[in-house]
């Protein structure tokens, strides 16, 4: 199989804060729209996105601001959700590999940052 992403990927254990949008990401007035807020931990991060574990249920496509910190580095970055689903008794390779941090939330969200944020497997 051919790998396809575009930056490294490390596995890590970030705790993330995140506003979520729902709605018509194309009709969305961020000044005065009222975000859902989520929390989760960050299990695999590159600079173009993550993958978060968590308790929240969010719909794929939507836009998400992200706040984490690395060893280094302070980030507040804007993304959107491009899959997510359960961890339990899911067939993926990335579901399985990520079992082990279900008692930290249920579900898993994979987030495509909108810019590639600098990052090095030193800050981890």
């Amino acid at each position: 199989m051919v790998e396809k992403r575009k930056y490294e990927r490390y596995h890590c254990k970030l705790k993330t804060k995140f506003n979520f949008y729902e709605g018509n990401p194309d009709e969305i007035d961020y000044d005065i729209t009222v975000p859902s807020k989520g929390k989760g931990i960050i299990c695999d991060i590159s600079q173009g996105g993550v993958f978060i574990i968590s308790k929240e249920r969010v719909t794929v496509g939507i836009p998400a601001l992200l706040q984490f910190k690395t060893k280094k580095s302070k980030y507040s970055v804007q993304a959107r959700i491009v899959r997510t689903g359960l961890l339990k008794n899911n067939p993926t390779e990335a579901a399985k590999i990520f079992l082990k941090y279900i008692a930290l939330g249920d579900s898993y969200i994979a987030v495509e940052f909108k810019e590639p944020i600098q990052l090095s497997h030193d800050e981890l």
